[in-house]
């Protein structure tokens, strides 16, 4: 009997060895796993909210000393600036025994802000109730989420865009017809005054629709634009007397201007438009005064930056930012702000193609634009543009000659028959004898069985068949003495990549008016063949 109670305490003795070694082997796994984890871990009495334990990896992330960690509560340490907020969660915690923030931002020892993923849930060991939070990084999951959501927003800008560049092209042929019937109409003197109103009011109203259409060429990036190589500070500094009588005297206009900025290149009075419409933008969200601030700097992008702000590329870039003191915006109308139509604004105080057009004019010249805002803390558009190193132009301005017709017999191709009707009528007013055609097989037909002199085509640049491009390189294989004036609404890819400006060519942007019709035939008429002069 005495044996049998021997062998049940050895058999105990044995076992009581065998769970102690298989706790110490437990705990020293838990330690390494804890040790080694590449999430920051930290374990909290569940009483007081004071820190027992916390993982290398999190001290690292945070740049905190285990010193610096233990026995202190998350509010007594620096990580969650917000004390009441942060004493609110951990009694949710205790209640509920588990808590997770998706997107939490902490800060790091140095001020650094640091996005992660916070799970916390309340279990017992050793009869006691303890905290494991577990903390993830998710710094990079975020960045690659935010560019990709830059991206489909890109990619919806220019599936409207597109929508918007074809309206407008419409619309341009329409209001070319409107106006230009008009102006014809005005310089008649058989009309009754009232009459003569009713043209004035609707040649009005047309020119507002004109320049709302220019407008949506500029958003869809397909207006023609006259970039040349500019000082950027020569911009801002020549918008500042007309910015004075806009905004008003509440608003305090300041300049910080680089002394030694790099070139860009763009058209000089569209870079004027997105100053100027950035301007108003600022004013208005400042109803009771406040500051604008125009900054410019010199910039160099590196390929992690450009990587989080797509579709920046790595390179040099000139900066412009404009800054506001006025109410700010939310993230959801910074995510709408650039959208054609979209105004905060009450009805009838706004078109919402302030910034859209900014975007649009912004994105042809090649540069990115991006806003930073928070409601009640202003609002701040950072533009960049690429780096130039070629020297400023300057843009003499162009001295309209006297408006002169001619006897020279002209071919006009266009398949927008009531404007191309119109434009025939203008120029048979002038003197001139004019062939036309709405398609481009037929006007090259035409031009054959023409047998005078044919100094001068005026073209559509798009067409049905082929553009007005190849339609002048064909027909100068057989009149190599033909002059063209290309004429279009908005700057599609063949005007973008092979140009319509030449010795032997000129440009006119649709709508256009009589006078710049009448003046522009004339001056190209009358250059020289081979004569290096651009009339675009």
């Amino acid at each position: 009997m005495l044996v049998l109670n021997s062998d049940v305490a050895s058999k105990q003795a044995e076992q009581h060895v065998r769970s102690g070694q298989v706790l110490r082997d437990s705990e020293a796994r838990y330690r390494r796993l804890f040790e080694t984890a590449q999430d920051g871990v930290l374990i909290l009495d569940a009483q007081e909210g004071s820190i027992t334990d916390v993982n290398p990896y999190l001290m690292k992330l945070l740049d905190y000393s285990r010193e610096e960690f233990l026995g202190k509560a998350l509010w007594d340490i620096g990580l969650f600036k917000d004390i009441e907020a942060s004493k609110e969660a951990f009694k949710e915690l205790q209640a509920k025994q588990y808590v997770r923030y998706e997107d939490l931002p902490l800060k790091t020892k140095t001020g650094k802000t640091i996005n992660v993923e916070f799970v916390s849930n309340v279990y017992g060991v050793n009869g006691e109730q303890v905290i494991q939070c577990n903390i993830r990084d998710i710094t990079k999951r975020k960045h690659a989420e935010e560019s990709e959501q830059k991206m489909l927003q890109a990619q919806k800008m220019e599936a409207v865009g597109q929508l918007a560049g074809g309206l407008a092209h419409d619309f341009n042929n329409l209001l070319g017809v409107i106006l230009g019937y008009c102006e014809l109409l005005a310089d008649r003197q058989d009309l009754a005054e009232p009459i003569r109103q009713m043209i004035g009011n609707i040649s009005t109203a047309g020119l507002s629709a004109k320049n709302l259409t220019q407008d949506l060429l500029a958003f869809s990036r397909r207006k023609v634009l006259q970039s040349v190589v500019m000082d950027l500070n020569v911009a801002v500094n020549h918008i500042h007397p007309m910015l004075e009588r806009l905004i008003g005297d509440d608003i305090e206009v300041n300049h910080v201007l680089s002394n030694d900025l790099g070139r860009i290149k763009a058209d000089p009075n569209h870079i004027e438009q997105v100053l100027m419409n950035l301007a108003i933008n600022a004013r208005d969200a400042m109803p009771k005064g406040g500051k604008l601030t125009f900054e410019t700097t010199n910039v160099e992008i590196d390929e992690t930056y450009a990587k989080q702000h797509v579709p920046m590329k790595p390179g040099q870039y000139v900066m412009l930012s404009v800054r506001d003191t006025g109410t700010g915006m939310d993230l959801e109308t910074q995510a709408k702000i650039f959208d054609p139509f979209f105004t905060t604004k009450d009805f009838g105080k706004g078109t919402g193609l302030g910034l859209s057009t900014v975007f649009g004019i912004v994105k042809q010249s090649g540069g990115t634009i991006g806003v930073y805002s928070e409601p009640g803390k202003g609002a701040a558009f950072k533009i960049h543009f690429p780096r130039c190193d070629e020297g400023p132009v300057i843009v003499e301005p162009i001295k309209p000659n006297q408006l002169r017709g001619g006897t020279e017999t002209i071919l006009l191709v266009d398949d927008a028959t009531p404007l191309r009707l119109l434009t025939k009528l203008i120029l048979e007013q002038c003197g001139y004898r004019v062939l036309d055609s709405g398609e481009p097989t037929e006007a090259l037909r035409i031009a054959e069985a023409h047998n005078g002199p044919l100094p001068l085509m005026i073209t559509d640049v798009v067409m049905p068949g082929f553009t007005g491009r190849v339609l002048a390189e064909r027909l100068a294989v057989d009149r190599p003495g033909t002059k063209v004036l290309f004429t279009s609404g908005y700057a599609d890819d063949e005007t973008a990549k092979q140009g319509v400006s030449g010795a032997d060519s000129a440009f006119l942007e649709k709508p256009f008016t009589r006078d710049d019709l009448v003046r522009k035939v004339r001056e190209l008429l009358d250059l020289p063949r081979q004569a290096k002069q651009n009339l675009s």
